[in-house]
């Protein structure tokens, strides 16, 4: 397994092979859709970077959505969830554990709620 670690601002990262980065980045490309399928899963219930990036892409996209319903009458809501959605595909991609604020330390909980049981 090829390890590599990254520092940023919001998390210190270790990722494994292309295939859970690839995957990860799909929980995000096909969100929610996908990110529910992920999570479900059990081929995938142990991968915590693949959990991770599947429950934030879910609670970003509810709140995007939302967001937008409320929000679509301005021109920069709609763009800063494309490039949100979009830097979350890069990031889990790239394998980072990159944390959007709340959003992500509600996902992490869940991952690490689901890995106790």
């Amino acid at each position: 397994m090829d390890e590599t670690t990254k520092t940023t601002e919001a998390t210190v990262v270790a990722t494994s092979d292309s295939n859970t980065k690839l995957i990860a980045a799909v929980a995000w490309l096909l969100a929610p859709i996908s990110s529910i399928v992920l999570i479900v899963l059990d081929n995938y219930k142990k991968d915590k970077f693949i959990q991770f990036h599947a429950w934030q892409s879910l609670a970003f996209g509810i709140v995007a959505f939302i967001a937008n319903a409320v929000l679509s009458w301005t021109c920069i809501v709609p763009l800063a969830v494309f490039v949100v959605w979009i830097l979350g595909v890069i990031k889990a991609f790239q394998g980072e554990m990159w944390k959007l604020p709340v959003i992500g330390d509600w996902a992490e909980q869940q991952v690490e709620s689901a890995s106790k049981k």
